[in-house]
This record gives C-alpha cells, structure tokens and sequence, in this order.
C-alpha cells in the first residue's frame, strides 16, 4: 500500500475521480489548493463519494467551505511523507 497525495487545481473532477480510484489500494489524500472547488454535478458526486470513502480531503484557501483548511507550509511539510503526488 503506498501513500499518495492528488493536488487539485486546474482539472478538478478528473483529479477527485482520480483519488477516488486510487484510494481502493492505497492510502490516498487530496488536496484543493489555491482555488475554490467549481460548481458542477460532477464535482458533486464525486464529493459525495470522497466522504462515504472517508477519504481526507484538505484545502489551503478559506473559499472551499467544509473541507478542512491547512496554511500552505504546512501542507507542504505533509507531501514529504507521501510515496507518490499527483498534480491536476
């Protein structure tokens, strides 16, 4: 089992879909950085499904209501840990 980081910014569903698969052999945790999520079924559902999967989800910006905020240093002292980290 590896622990993997997906970076969200600019291909946001395609990056939670990502996590989404990821998470059925890893350890997986995702990060929304420096934008707000956009508004869109498909963001939605794949939303819903991050919290049924109790996966972490993290944000560095206030703009993303709900989802747990860390200061961008020490989201990066976090990434060090991980095996893999995908960009989006």
């Amino acid at each position: 089992m590896k622990k993997i980081a997906v970076i969200v910014r600019e291909r946001q569903p395609e990056a939670l879909r990502m996590g989404i698969g990821l998470s059925v052999l890893n350890d997986v945790d995702i990060y929304i950085f420096d934008r707000k999520l956009e508004a869109s079924d498909n963001i939605s559902l794949n939303l819903e499904m991050i919290k049924e999967m109790r996966l972490c989800l993290y944000t560095n910006t206030a703009l993303n209501e709900g989802i747990e905020h860390i200061p961008t240093e020490d989201i990066a002292k976090r990434l060090l840990k991980y095996d893999n980290i995908l960009p989006y």
